[in-house]
């Protein structure tokens, strides 16, 4: 089973001073850590998770890059000893990290409104699952390679980009909706201006309209992209499936594909902070499991049969083999000849002599 590989990176943009953004990019839970727990029993096996979150302070109040440090400081802290399932964790962590803001920013007033928006994601390669969590316009996208096949001489490579979670925000919600293009969205002037926020008021981790979790799988040759609003404000789906799609079929690193989205958002008017992380789950070799080598057992009528649950694997039937053809001796068979041949030929007199 192999690790799952990883990278991040953020930029200050070209319009912005100071980088409100930060990331989580990083394996956690070694083996002896990991508890089973009802949901997860077999543990992590020797193989670690990765913790991915994307935080983006929001730029329209002062102490958005405090509030996005205090949220990565506190996702690391509560993610560190794994105590329970997974997702479960994950909501806990972004709860703690929510009310450690609140608490700072009234400390203070001039942070009194100081805030982030943020997307947390875990893969578990046991599983070939990730579970995330999210609040406000930062994105989860899961990113799937695929060949088709063509009448060509060459089968069409093409990617899947599916994007996982929901934009908390006011023209975000349209764009999911399908009410606005992606253009008419990239260009709205309330693009912005989002619904739900980390830190701004307190919260327990049964509030609803709050966070938004769950899971889904992550197979292997999947990729994550996480990303901040600078991103996606700047360059197209389009775009991205066309840089990611290297990777996707492993022509290019996953730093040259980060380095590659931050050019384009840059070059597109960086207008905002730039925040990627990537994760890849490796594709596993093609191989084939051959069934164990068994003796029969054999049942009789003092074998225990064992009631299950289970549906019996099919079994091909046996080969019908035809009886086979045998050359019988002709010699006791020249009787029944000669007395044909006397019939005939008594038959035969007696139409003559008519």
């Amino acid at each position: 089973m192999m690790h799952v590989h990883l990278a991040g990176r953020t930029d200050v943009g070209r319009q912005r001073r100071d980088n409100q953004d930060t990331f989580i990019c990083q394996p956690i839970w070694s083996a002896d850590k990991r508890e089973p727990t009802e949901h997860q029993p077999d543990a992590l096996m020797g193989n670690p998770s990765a913790l991915l979150v994307v935080i983006d302070g929001v730029g329209g109040y002062a102490g958005g890059e405090r509030a996005s440090t205090i949220a990565r400081e506190a996702i690391l802290r509560y993610m560190e000893t794994p105590t329970g399932d997974t997702l479960t964790m994950l909501r806990e962590a972004v709860i703690y990290a929510n009310n450690q803001i609140d608490q700072e920013r009234r400390k203070e007033p001039g942070l009194s409104m100081m805030c982030c928006v943020l997307t947390a994601a875990v893969t578990d390669n046991q599983t070939n699952k990730v579970y995330y969590v999210h609040v406000g316009d930062t994105r989860l996208y899961r990113f799937r390679a695929q060949v088709v096949e063509s009448a060509e001489a060459s089968d069409e490579r093409t990617m899947l980009l599916d994007k996982i979670t929901s934009d908390h925000s006011v023209v975000g919600v349209r764009e999911d909706a399908n009410q606005l293009t992606e253009a008419e969205a990239m260009h709205h002037p309330r693009r912005n201006e989002v619904l739900r926020t980390v830190g701004s008021a307190p919260h327990r981790i049964d509030d609803t309209d709050f966070l938004e979790s769950g899971e889904t799988d992550f197979l292997p040759g999947d990729g994550l992209l996480l990303c901040s609003d600078g991103l996606t404000d700047m360059i197209t789906r389009a775009m991205i499936k066309g840089v990611l799609r290297d990777v996707a079929f492993e022509q290019n690193t996953l730093d040259e594909q980060i380095d590659e989205l931050i050019r384009l958002a840059n070059e597109a008017g960086g207008q905002d902070n730039i925040t990627v992380v990537l994760a890849l789950n490796p594709p596993q070799p093609h191989t084939m499991d051959l069934p164990e080598n068994k003796p029969a057992e054999l049942i009789t009528a003092d074998t225990e049969l064992t009631p299950t649950n289970e549906l019996p694997t099919p079994v091909s039937q046996p080969a019908v083999t035809p009886p086979v053809e045998t050359n019988a001796d002709p010699s006791g068979n020249w009787w029944l000849i000669g007395a044909l041949l006397a019939v005939m030929a008594a038959v035969t007199y007696f139409f003559i002599i008519r």
